[in-house]
């Protein structure tokens, strides 16, 4: 009895841990394209960015609030387009320049020292 009981929790332990994971697992596509948001007027062209690239980092660490399929300047997110806005939590533009954060694209290419933190390696100019 103590035998099958040991074979049924490891096996439901098993499912568990990695049965579950792959559940909600989320596609994520393979390239979009950061643009400003509606109200914000860019100042520097929009940036192509491959999901499939940074397939190995945790979702939560970008998409730190709500659903992986929530874009950055969602109501309550990000959603400042005031352009002098560069440093409150609510900056659209910090999300992705703020070099002290690991969660923006800046701050993260320099923990790991690697991908682009100059702003012509991600903004080109245009017709490049």
């Amino acid at each position: 009895m103590k035998k099958a009981l040991f074979m049924v929790l490891t096996c439901a332990a098993l499912v568990g841990f990695i049965g579950l994971p792959m559940l909600q697992a989320v596609e994520a596509p393979a390239d979009l394209t950061i643009q400003a948001p509606a109200g914000m007027t860019a100042t520097k062209t929009p940036v192509k960015f491959s999901h499939k690239g940074h397939a190995k980092i945790d979702c939560k660490i970008c998409h730190h609030k709500g659903e992986a399929n929530q874009k950055c300047a969602s109501a309550g997110c990000h959603d400042s387009t005031d352009p002098k806005d560069k440093t409150s939590e609510k900056s659209f533009y910090k999300a992705y320049h703020d070099m002290q954060s690991t969660r923006s694209c800046i701050g993260c290419h320099k923990k790991e020292a690697k991908g682009p933190t100059k702003c012509p390696e991600c903004h080109p100019k245009q017709g490049a």
